[in-house]
């Protein structure tokens, strides 16, 4: 993933691949694997070894668990989570197809499955495994799709009209507790990158997700406070093919989305974007397609 920086020292790295391919009939199969230690299903993926990168070890956990070798391989995102004991957990995702290979049993797959989409949603044992899968799926069948979470900043209490250095307005309490509702709700999806306007209140938002995720916070002056509603029409053509997270702020958001039900676009949920709100918005080409409202975590 371009630009990514390691995760947190305290984080377990790890890496893994969606393997697809298309059947005769020219619908997508998926390679699923069951983990006799755990008796579940999952994806194939794995920690890193020492002085490995993260595409490195998706490949090798790739072969080591399924005895396929894989091709073309593109970045799908990062995901991050809590182990059983409470450790942090930060999974760096790729989609590929099999170059060369066959399945036998070994210790750590006993079963691996070719299977559709909609069986891979059912039979994943894990919501992290099922929202990488669905992703995968979109890029699958169309190399353009992308997905934006448009993230309107926490709580920040007050603007002042006598206060001319509002853009250093900090998140109060309220807000720094929907920022680590948020950034648990956020990091369960793969995330290639992360965008703010470089208000203090949007950097305080989803910093703490960049942080545990790995991902460098980039500064986008389309998502500051009276951008011009072209620029974030403009910056989320530029990310299409990327699962990005972009934090603005109200007029910014409101005149998007504002924009998006006029035209039509598909949306699921009110023409609203209050504080600490996010809309997941599917892309295909850089133009929104469908659109999907997830009110304030708090």
């Amino acid at each position: 993933m371009t630009n990514q920086e390691p995760p947190p020292e305290e984080s377990i790295w790890a890496a893994g691949c969606v393997v697809a391919r298309w059947n005769d009939d020219h619908e997508a199969r998926y390679l699923i694997v069951h983990r006799p230690r755990y008796d579940d299903w999952s994806l194939p993926k794995g920690k890193l070894d020492r002085g490995e990168t993260f595409l490195e070890a998706a490949r090798r956990e790739v072969e080591e668990e399924t005895g396929f070798t894989v091709k073309g391989p593109r970045p799908i995102g990062s995901v991050g989570y809590l182990t059983q004991a409470g450790n942090p957990k930060v999974v760096r995702w790729w989609l590929a197809t099999v170059k060369k290979g066959s399945f036998t049993p070994n210790s750590e797959v006993d079963r691996v499955k070719w299977v559709s989409y909609r069986k891979a949603i059912k039979r994943l044992s894990y919501r992290n495994d099922r929202e990488v899968i669905d992703r995968a799926n979109d890029m699958f069948h169309d190399r353009s799709a992308g997905m934006i979470y448009l993230v309107r900043h926490a709580s920040a209490g007050r603007r002042s009209d006598a206060d001319a250095d509002d853009w250093t307005r900090p998140l109060d309490k309220q807000g720094r507790r929907q920022t680590r509702a948020l950034r648990d709700l956020l990091m369960a999806h793969p995330i290639t990158r992360i965008g703010s306007s470089n208000y203090t209140r949007c950097v305080e938002t989803v910093k703490p997700l960049a942080k545990r995720l790995g991902i460098p916070l980039e500064m986008e002056t389309a998502l500051v406070e009276d951008a011009h509603p072209h620029r974030i029409v403009t910056l989320i053509h530029d990310l299409q093919e990327e699962s990005a997270v972009l934090c603005s702020h109200g007029d910014v958001i409101g005149d998007f989305v504002g924009h998006l039900f006029a035209e039509g676009v598909p949306m699921d949920g009110p023409q609203e974007w209050a504080k600490g709100s996010v809309w997941e918005l599917r892309t295909v080409s850089g133009r929104v397609v469908s659109g999907r409202y997830v009110a304030p975590p708090l």
